[in-house]
């Protein structure tokens, strides 16, 4: 990862302009150039949901390759890589249909070049005093893709993974089709399937790749709701487990500064910020940090006729740990006694 000061941005999903406002506040031209010579770094999740997922990415390549920025992957990214249609990514997946979204399709030319830069970020950096990675810094997962004697890209590793993996799972005295309609039928709480919480514990930890940029997982004290079926994991805290004494910084987990937010992009399941505040560092040794504020709910709420002002674009500023969201307000980072708001 670069030395010297860098600006390191959480999860964008597509929201064009509240990233060209946050380079602005942070100093940055029109060309990206800093006058300090700062240089910019983003977590992951370019893309998604948001009104121009295309022109983050055409933004985000042209830095790397100037090398005024570096990108690490995120799960979107996965799962664009993967070709997998999720919610948001229609865009990409599925560009010649009208997506709920209203998002900016992807054209034929920018498919194959978009494919081409994202098969070349990698899923983690560091440098002598920190580590950056979309969603969980985990030693085992980060060893096993070491271990790899090719130099293949990120998407071969998964498969290679992924093919030890069983997916699909049904627990003894059930079909298929009966399970489906328990995990499905929103209106009737099931009890916890402990066979089907530790499978699917086992199917997400098996895979680095996965577990780097969407969190390790364990099963749930009980079942909850979340993406239209009732899950039986739930995502873990796993930096109160991590004790090196280099930092990190994570996007992925959707913060919520105001009840608005949080109530409009709450999702079920133990919440991992509880008794945390927001420019607070977190962990074991108080010094693992989450810069994602929900900046993809904007364009979600939108769609849904809510309203669109909710959600932030943030930077973690090093070595000034400072938090710079796109609004122009800050925060700064600090232990629990000493942390101030710059407003």
């Amino acid at each position: 990862m670069f030395e010297g000061p860098i600006d390191i941005v959480g999860d964008i999903h597509g929201e064009i302009e509240p990233l060209r406002h946050l380079l602005e506040h942070m100093g940055y031209d029109i060309k990206c150039v800093h006058p300090e010579g700062r240089r910019l770094v983003f977590l992951g999740d370019l893309v998604d949901r948001g009104p121009d997922s295309p022109a983050v990415v055409e933004l985000v390549k042209q830095l790397v390759k100037a090398d005024r920025a570096q990108c690490i992957l995120g799960n979107h990214e996965l799962n664009l890589l993967r070709d997998e249609p999720k919610d948001g990514n229609g865009w990409y997946t599925q560009p010649e249909k009208v997506d709920k979204y209203r998002s900016v399709p992807v054209s034929t030319g920018q498919k194959k070049g978009f494919r081409e830069f994202l098969l070349t970020l990698p899923l983690a950096l560091e440098n002598d005093e920190l580590r950056v990675v979309h969603a969980c810094w985990n030693t085992k997962s980060l060893a096993l893709l070491e271990k790899q004697e090719d130099h293949s890209s990120v998407l071969d590793a998964y498969w290679r993974f992924e093919g030890n993996l069983e997916s699909d799972f049904v627990p003894e005295n059930m079909t298929k089709q009966s399970l489906e309609i328990i995990l499905r039928d929103d209106g009737n709480k099931p009890a916890l399937i402990k066979s089907l919480a530790d499978h699917d514990t086992a199917y997400q930890m098996g895979n680095p790749v996965r577990v780097l940029t969407s969190g390790e997982e364990a099963p749930a004290s009980e079942a909850f709701w979340a993406g239209g079926k009732w899950r039986m994991v739930a995502r873990q805290k796993w930096w109160d487990c991590y004790v090196d004494e280099k930092s990190v910084v994570v996007g992925h987990y959707w913060r919520h500064f105001d009840e608005l937010s949080r109530s409009f992009g709450k999702k079920a399941g133990p919440d991992l910020f509880e008794g945390i505040e927001s420019h607070h560092w977190m962990g074991k040794n108080d010094n693992v940090y989450c810069v994602d504020f929900s900046v993809g709910l904007r364009h979600k709420a939108k769609a849904e006729n809510q309203s669109e002002d909710i959600g932030l674009l943030a930077a973690l500023r090093w070595p000034e740990q400072v938090v710079m969201y796109h609004n122009g307000k800050s925060s700064r980072l600090g232990d629990q006694d000493k942390a101030t708001f710059l407003l």
